[in-house]
């Protein structure tokens, strides 16, 4: 199809009256520049799940990220609780390589573990299963109280994509209540929003610019951030649905339960 016949248009009788109008045909969600702000939403109990959990220290950043790390404050404005990570431990936080001089290298999703934390969070780990796409790290990134973190784009396809095109995915896990806030910048958008409980977003990190900043005195902000794999599977969830869509991370676990069982 060519641009041209994408195009919204009019056709109106002798009198200016419209008869017939087609749609301009937007093709969604753009894997370079483009956000997706969902409105599939996941419903649990999760704050209830991650308080029976520690949140860890971010540790010292390895030296590529010193600098970076330092200017977006991420060792004082956020602790860390992983979900998935290189050796399966709650508290790990780096990729794998790291440690090792190996920052360059592109992370493979399969060389990642699920830790202790996703077997006690039945709902949660509910919500995880729900994506089926492939993810190497995924942590709740916990900012605290008053942070803010800057504008900045991050360097995961800069690393390869032999495992396909990295995207960053944020799941909201705690009320906002007005004081979570995410800001996104692109070529062409500056765009600002307030995740609800259970709404997630999709983003390229390494091509939109992208903030947070938790303006409240006493509350943290729980929410996920994923390190996954762009797949057919996720294009198409973010292609395919017109109205709100509830995902009930309760039955989903009462269910894997029962199939345990």
């Amino acid at each position: 199809m060519a641009y041209s016949d994408k195009l919204a248009y009019a056709t109106q009788n002798d009198e200016g009256v419209v008869q017939d109008i087609k749609g301009y045909e937007p093709e969604g969600y753009d894997g370079e520049f483009g956000i997706y702000a969902s409105n599939i939403y996941f419903v649990g109990d999760f704050e209830e799940e991650l308080s029976t959990q520690t949140f860890y220290d971010v540790p010292q950043p390895v030296k590529q990220m010193a600098e970076v790390d330092r200017q977006k404050g991420q060792q004082t404005g956020y602790k860390n609780l992983s979900f998935k990570s290189i050796n399966g431990n709650n508290w790990d936080y780096n990729a794998k390589g790291y440690d090792e001089g190996e920052f360059w290298n592109e992370e493979d999703p399969a060389d990642y573990k699920w830790t202790q934390a996703y077997y006690d969070c039945p709902q949660i780990a509910a919500m995880l299963d729900w994506f089926q796409c492939p993810i190497t790290r995924v942590r709740v990134f916990q900012q605290q109280p008053g942070h803010h973190m800057p504008l900045h784009t991050d360097f995961d396809n800069q690393k390869g994509m032999e495992h396909g095109q990295t995207v960053r995915i944020f799941v909201q896990l705690n009320e906002n209540n007005g004081d979570f806030h995410y800001r996104f910048q692109t070529k062409d958008s500056d765009v600002s929003l307030q995740l609800q409980k259970g709404q997630w977003l999709a983003f390229n990190q390494d091509k939109v610019a992208h903030s947070t900043w938790n303006s409240s005195d006493n509350r943290v902000r729980n929410s996920f951030m994923f390190v996954a794999k762009r797949n057919e599977w996720l294009d198409n969830v973010m292609r395919n649905h017109d109205k709100p869509i509830f995902v009930d991370c309760r039955e989903l676990a009462a269910q894997k339960a029962k199939t345990a069982a």
